[in-house]
C-alpha cells in the first residue's frame, strides 16, 4: 500500500500550497500520486453538499474512501481537506491505518483573514458566508498529527522543506 498524505487545517493556513509543491515533486521523480484537493472533490460531486458539520464529514469520507482505493493500488494520495474535528480525523486515521500521514498546517484565524484565498473571510464579514470553520464551526486541533507545521511564522518554503523532510526521513518516501 501506498501512503495517503493527508494535509488537515484552516482555510488559508497553506494546505493546498504544500499539497501543490509535494505533487509536483512526485511527478518529477515518477512517482504514481494523485491529488485530492477537497474543492476539487466538491466540484466532481457538482457541490451537492453544503457546509454544514454534517455535510463537512460526508464530505471528508469520499475522499477517505478514495484515497483507500488509491493506496490499495499502490498510488499515493495527496489529500487537502479541513479535517476539523478529532472524532472526523479518527474516521480518517482507523479507516486508513498505517497508510495515512496525517501533516497538520497550523495557522492563526488572523493570518489566514489576512490572506484570505478564497475570500470567504471578507464574505463572512460582509454577512454572505457562514459555517467558516475556525469562526462559526469549532476547529479542534488535531491531537497526535505526524507534522506539525507553522505556516503563521514559518516561509512556504521553510514549511515544505520540513514536510519534505519528514517525508523523506520518517517515512522512507524519496524524491
Amino acid at each position: 500500500m501506498s501512503k495517503v498524505i493527508w494535509f488537515s487545517g484552516i482555510s488559508g493556513a497553506g494546505k493546498s500550497t504544500l499539497a501543490q509543491r509535494l505533487a509536483e515533486d512526485f511527478a518529477k521523480a515518477e512517482l504514481v500520486h494523485e491529488l485530492m484537493d477537497g474543492n476539487v472533490v466538491r466540484d466532481f460531486f457538482d457541490n451537492d453538499l453544503g457546509f454544514t458539520n454534517a455535510d463537512r464529514v460526508s464530505a471528508t469520507k469520499r475522499i477517505v474512501f478514495g484515497s483507500y482505493l488509491l493506496s490499495r493500488h499502490n498510488v499515493f494520495s495527496i489529500v487537502t481537506n479541513i479535517s476539523g474535528s478529532e472524532a472526523v480525523r479518527k474516521f480518517t486515521r482507523d479507516k486508513l491505518g498505517g497508510a495515512l500521514i496525517h501533516i497538520f498546517v497550523r495557522a492563526t484565524l488572523e493570518v489566514v483573514r489576512e490572506r484570505d484565498v478564497w475570500g470567504h473571510y471578507k464574505r463572512h464579514d460582509g454577512g454572505d458566508e457562514s459555517n467558516i470553520v475556525g469562526i462559526d464551526e469549532i476547529f479542534e486541533e488535531p491531537e497526535s498529527p505526524d507534522l506539525v507545521v507553522e505556516t503563521t511564522t514559518d516561509s512556504v518554503e521553510q514549511s515544505y522543506q520540513k514536510v519534505k523532510s519528514f517525508l523523506n526521513i520518517e517515512c522512507n518516501i524519496n524524491f
